[in-house]
């Protein structure tokens, strides 16, 4: 059992940080106005919270067998609504309306059945996909 938590571990590390170099290259794309709105999608402000405190939140309560999967989602999802929600209002395909949807519907399903945390997660996911794509 020791070993798989340091495979998984080390899995997860590799992954964080792929995914945190395409973070820094999509970023590349923004100019410093939307770099300070993904900031504040990133990182939650007085009455809001971040997607990171979200996300940890939301992958603390998905079964073990799936947190590998949840992290690497959590972190794209929040690479690509951030980026795209931090354009300009008139651009950007997601709207301040749908992160609070989704921000609602994460906080609910952690709270009263994270049971379904992770058909949620893929429903969002699938959600800015076709919005994106």
């Amino acid at each position: 059992m020791y070993c798989e938590s340091i495979q998984h571990a080390a899995n997860l590390a590799a992954i964080e940080k792929r995914l945190l170099q395409i973070t820094d290259s999509s970023l590349e794309s923004l100019d410093e106005k939307a770099r300070g709105w993904y900031s504040k999608f990133q990182e939650g402000g007085i009455f809001f919270d971040g997607w990171q405190e979200i996300s940890k939140d939301v992958v603390a309560k998905v079964p073990e067998e799936n947190k590998i999967k949840a992290k690497v989602t959590m972190l794209a999802l929040g690479i690509k609504i951030g980026c795209e929600w931090s354009k300009e209002n008139d651009v950007r395909k997601i709207s301040t309306e749908m992160l609070q949807e989704w921000g609602r519907k994460l906080k609910r399903t952690v709270s009263d059945s994270p049971e379904n945390l992770v058909v949620l997660i893929i429903s969002i996911e699938s959600e800015v996909d076709a919005l994106l794509f």
